[in-house]
């Protein structure tokens, strides 16, 4: 099976056990002793794995079989996924777990039935059951409630899901950069962007990388602090991108600043306060008009709110909280409307002069932008390149 196939219909995870332990024992006698198998049984596995990869592992030597840069790709992240398994359910999970076993966890965390999960994976719902039933007997606990009205995952079934998803993941990015390094097919990344990091920041970074690595599959998804660092906790998106949390950021999470981004009061060109005699100086000026503010528990809203303090200011009551930038656009230039905003949100309508920032000193409105990844994370070269992209659009400063 051709690489870029492979991709697409990954190597079954208990082929890559095998592979993953004649790596690390460096012949096929080693792995046999570790996984009590016999050595001619090894032997047939990997010869199956390098047949539904159509790539070569290993090279066969009298000192026994190294690992090719195709092997060392696809292996190395196939031990990472059952590193996470271990950590969920032990070597015995580790050593038993299939892909048959975590996607049906996965569907039914994601259905609350066995029947719909069944549907959703295109099989019989007594081959879903049994799948559960198999990966409940190697984790030695109950992963399920199980209900007239369905089935939901239990406190172990939740830590079950977390390090299934993120071994999934690894295999997922395994097969990618295996199809990569055959020059089958570029690799893929996905993104969240909070939504100060959707307009200039990362858009212009992923043109970067689309120019330097054409093919390559990049996704985005927006979306609130805590969905994001959800999606990226579980293996659903690589990175994020947006203000950070600083000392309230997840202990997994690791974070690095790209910049430090300060705020704006921003209106229509037009607006009443925006020209001649009557153009706002002061932050008090603008105490009576509408104000639209960010969502609570945001590093946006803590900057919105020091603001206020540093001048000594009561917070203004607010018509709308919102962490869109579109309906934040479209509220500001439609009427008198006034929020604070980072450049980088509204780039485009201060160039075109759609909307105007207001030359008032503000203090406090610093805050962090930057990166999130996951801390126990290995970033493929895909997403190497593109972190590289983010950093150098960053380096740029801040649209003027």
């Amino acid at each position: 099976m051709p690489a870029e196939d492979a991709a697409h219909n990954p190597c079954p995870l208990r082929l890559l056990r095998v592979a993953e332990a004649v790596a690390r024992g460096g012949s096929a006698a080693a792995a046999a002793g570790e996984l009590h198998l016999s050595p001619s049984a090894v032997s047939r596995a990997v010869a199956q794995a390098e047949a539904h990869l159509g790539l070569a592992l290993f090279e066969r030597g009298a000192r026994g079989m190294a690992v090719t840069p195709a092997g060392e790709a696809l292996l190395r992240r196939a031990g990472r996924a059952l590193a996470q398994l271990a950590l969920a359910g032990g070597p015995l999970l580790a050593g038993r777990a299939t892909d048959a076993m975590l996607a049906a966890l996965a569907a039914v965390a994601e259905q609350r039935s066995e029947t719909a999960a069944a549907r959703t994976l295109g099989l019989s719902q007594a081959a879903v059951h049994q799948s559960l039933r198999q990966l409940e007997h190697a984790a030695r606990q109950p992963l399920l409630q199980r209900s007239r009205r369905g089935s939901r995952l239990t406190e172990a079934g939740e830590r079950m899901l977390l390090r299934a998803r993120l071994a999934l993941a690894e295999l997922r990015t395994g097969h990618d950069e295996l199809a990569a390094l055959a020059g089958r097919r570029a690799g893929r990344v996905a993104v969240g962007a909070l939504p100060m990091a959707c307009d200039v920041l990362v858009p212009q970074a992923l043109s970067r990388l689309a120019q330097a690595q054409p093919g390559v599959q990049l996704s985005v998804v927006d979306g609130t602090y805590e969905a994001l660092v959800h999606r990226l906790r579980h293996g659903d998106v690589d990175l994020v991108v947006g203000p950070l949390r600083g000392v309230h950021a997840p202990a997994d999470v690791a974070e690095e600043t790209l910049f430090v981004d300060r705020l704006l009061p921003v209106v229509r060109p037009d607006h009443p306060l925006a020209r001649g005699r009557r153009r706002a100086r002061t932050l008090a000026e603008l105490m009576a008009l509408p104000w639209i503010g960010p969502l609570p528990g945001t590093p946006a809203r803590a900057a919105f709110e020091r603001v206020f303090a540093a001048a000594g200011l009561a917070l203004p009551p607010l018509v709308l909280q919102t962490h869109s930038t579109p309906v934040l656009r479209a509220l500001l230039q439609a009427g008198d409307a006034v929020a604070l905003l980072s450049p980088w949100q509204v780039h485009g309508e201060l160039a075109a002069g759609r909307l105007l920032a207001l030359p008032v000193p503000l203090q406090g409105t610093e805050r962090a932008i930057g990166l999130m990844q996951r801390r126990d994370g290995l970033a493929s070269a895909t997403l190497q390149q593109l972190l590289g992209a983010l950093r150098a659009v960053a380096v740029r400063g801040t649209p003027s």
